[in-house]
């Protein structure tokens, strides 16, 4: 059976990549902090190092087939801490993508971001659209990108870059602290106060992309020979944009199929619909080698409305 890390194991989005792959592969998470009782078990008791040990070549882990890289510093902190950003971001990666070439690691997948393209994200967005990240978040997962390129082009590893854009759904655990992200956010507001507000207009475009299809995608990529995936940079969305207003009618819809209240969207005062540019972040590329995606948004926010349903309560103002 193949052996994979997954660094950041535990997070939002790797937690499902873990719990996903854990019944085909022996999978290996790793975090910063030890986990709780019955953390590992949520995610189908995968193997645990701290995130520490990976910085050292003598605690990497040995057997190791695949990398998924994706422990990172969010966006928030990497406002407020820049030098941390490019520690971790930056160094850490280095340090794990060299740890993984000494330990004979075959494949070593990077999770980047659709925001290396600059902000806001508009018009169409593909692979060879030149990057121009403006925030750390952005910069240091750029820079951390070239690491990876160069590593492949040297031929010292099979690495891949997914440049992952909007995701969104239910985290393994309610613990998991990604709650700032639009739709988990607005998914978390309906159950609480059975209202959602919005701090803009609304009308900005968007890649959503489902967690499913962010799990469901690595699998298909692991499940192949790497000779399938010829690129090294990959766009990992959902190719259907929306706006942020439309997101939170769905999301309403949804709340309102699923336990008949009705309730609304606030708007900040003043605020009037506007023409905002379109977005398509193209996913032709990961597509095109054969990657399936659902994109099924109302299974996702149902399961997402229920997660926060059995985990947050109604607080009436």
């Amino acid at each position: 059976m193949k052996r994979v890390l997954i660094t950041g194991g535990l997070g939002f989005a790797g937690g499902r990549i873990a719990r996903r792959l854990a019944a085909d592969y022996k999978v290996i998470v790793s975090s910063r902090t030890q986990p709780g009782a019955g953390m590992l078990a949520l995610h189908h008791d995968p193997g645990y190092i701290n995130h520490s040990e990976l910085l050292e070549k003598k605690h990497f882990p040995e057997g190791i087939d695949t990398v998924i890289h994706m422990a990172a510093l969010n966006e928030r902190d990497c406002l407020s801490r820049p030098s941390e950003a490019v520690q971790v971001n930056i160094d850490q990666t280095r340090i794990i993508l060299d740890n993984a070439i000494s330990g004979g690691v075959s494949r070593f997948f990077y999770f980047s971001t659709a925001h290396i393209y600059g902000s806001p994200l508009q018009g169409l967005i593909n692979e060879s659209t030149l990057p121009a990240p403006q925030h750390p978040y952005a910069i240091t997962h750029r820079a951390a990108e070239d690491y990876v390129v160069a590593a492949t082009r040297q031929n010292k590893i099979d690495g891949k870059v997914l440049r992952l854009s909007n995701s969104f759904g239910a985290p393994v655990s309610a613990s998991v602290n990604r709650w700032t992200l639009l739709a988990n956010d607005l998914a978390k507001q309906a159950v609480e106060k059975r209202s959602v507000s919005l701090v803009s207009n609304g009308c900005q475009f968007r890649d959503f992309i489902t967690l499913e299809d962010v799990e469901n995608a690595v699998f298909q990529m692991l499940a192949v020979d790497a000779s399938k995936f010829p690129d090294l940079i990959y766009n990992l969305g959902s190719g259907r944009s929306m706006r942020v207003i439309d997101m939170a009618e769905r999301i309403i819809s949804n709340y309102n199929e699923l336990f008949g209240h009705t309730i609304s969207i606030r708007l900040p005062q003043n605020a009037v619909p506007a023409a905002e540019p379109l977005l398509t972040y193209s996913n032709e590329q990961l597509l095109a080698a054969g990657i399936h995606l659902s994109n099924d948004v109302d299974k996702e926010l149902k399961n997402l409305l229920k997660f926060c349903s059995e985990n947050f309560k109604y607080m009436p103002v």
